[in-house]
């Protein structure tokens, strides 16, 4: 054999590896944010912990890794809207008038018939302070 023809073999061989690698990787299931234990705290509450010091918050609700940490978010609905991917999403009340903490729901997870001023409790991954504390991939708690 040739080194064109090893060299070429030795290259379709690392895309084969790499595509196989990037599919795996972008089919990996999520878990499950009912799963599991849950940090269990109200909307004022993660927001304040935020406000108050937000290095501190990250290390306590925002998972290192990828659903490593769940936070189960009670409050009352301040907000229901859509994002531009065409998620639903509550925003909850908190001691702040302009900010809250946005739970965006996971499709098809939607709260049925809720309305603003409802309480809820939703279960899902924090991902962080941006003016609203932001919790991902939720799902209502029954």
């Amino acid at each position: 054999m040739s080194n064109k023809s090893v060299i070429l073999i030795s290259i379709l061989v690392i895309l084969a590896a790499g595509g196989f690698i990037g599919y795996k990787i972008w089919n990996k299931p999520f878990k499950d944010p009912l799963q599991g234990d849950a940090i269990k705290v109200t909307a004022i509450q993660l927001f304040n912990d935020f406000s108050a010091n937000e290095a501190a918050a990250q290390k306590k609700y925002v998972p290192e890794k990828l659903g490593n940490k769940k936070v189960e978010v009670t409050g009352q609905i301040n907000e229901i809207g859509k994002n531009d991917d065409g998620e639903i999403f509550y925003t909850l009340k908190t001691s702040d008038e302009m900010f809250g903490v946005k739970c965006i729901m996971d499709k098809g997870e939607e709260i049925a018939n809720a309305k603003v001023g409802d309480n809820i409790t939703v279960r899902g991954f924090c991902d962080g302070y941006n003016m609203d504390v932001i919790v991902n991939r939720c799902k209502a708690v029954k």
